[in-house]
């Protein structure tokens, strides 16, 4: 992940509570994001939901990856 994405992500200006079209629209033109993985798939970010890391589901074919999502974001 870009320098310049961990920034705008810990100033709060990308953030988990955004608009999933909006957020995959900016982080794949800015920085090369694929579509899927930056819009709904892009769980959280972390530590405390401003930090530079983020958990992405970027599973294939997997059911019932929505019914862990509590739990893997509970865990991170």
């Amino acid at each position: 992940m870009e320098e310049e994405l961990c920034c705008e992500i810990e100033k709060g200006t990308i953030g988990v509570k955004d608009d999933p079209k909006a957020r995959s629209k900016e982080m794949a033109e800015k920085y090369g994001w694929d579509r899927d993985l930056a819009g709904v798939k892009l769980w959280n970010f972390g530590p405390e939901n401003v930090g530079p890391n983020c958990l992405v589901d970027a599973t294939k074919g997997i059911q019932f990856m929505g019914e862990i999502r509590d739990s893997c974001e509970s865990g991170w």
